[in-house]
């Protein structure tokens, strides 16, 4: 072959990849423009059908019907919520308890314990009375505690910290 058949054939073959090149960038440029929403549309149709059929509807609130009691005519008055308030103070190693409105002193914890599960059958008392608890700065926490035990140990449900 001459030199100018190797020209022609070296000039062929260049424009023939060069033309390949441009077809084959071509079709990526096309495929990477198109989305296949199919699959999409397949699992949003399947989350739709799973979310019906697990759902359930229930009847609003509002809706349901009340049976109350009829009231014979007879008012009952709410009788008025005083707490008992349990005082402590520090004497010598031990500690003083004082219970206000009442006369009766308990000696112990334990006395305390008793004497509350006693209020709580008097009229006006009972388990949600608040018993609240007030104690000197310098009385030991030991004491503290001593005294919020007695009153679970009452079975109280309504306990709380107070200050003077």
């Amino acid at each position: 072959m001459t030199q100018e058949g190797h020209q022609l054939n070296a000039a062929t073959l260049q424009a023939r990849a060069r033309s390949r090149r441009q077809r084959h960038i071509r079709r990526q440029r096309s495929s990477a423009l198109s989305v296949n929403l199919t699959p999409m549309i397949d699992v949003t149709f399947l989350l739709l059908i799973f979310f019906l059929v697990t759902t359930t509807f229930e009847k609003p609130e509002g809706l349901f019907a009340a049976n109350l009691p009829r009231d014979s005519g007879l008012s009952s008055l709410a009788l008025p919520i005083s707490p008992i308030v349990v005082r402590l103070t520090a004497e010598g190693d031990g500690c003083r308890i004082c219970i206000d409105n009442f006369t009766r002193v308990p000696a112990s914890f334990g006395d305390l314990a008793d004497f509350l599960k006693n209020v709580q059958g008097n009229p006006g008392f009972d388990d949600q009375t608040p018993v609240v608890i007030i104690a000197e700065d310098t009385l030991a926490w030991d004491h503290v505690v001593g005294c919020w035990n007695a009153a679970v140990r009452a079975s109280c449900k309504n306990i709380a910290f107070g200050t003077e």
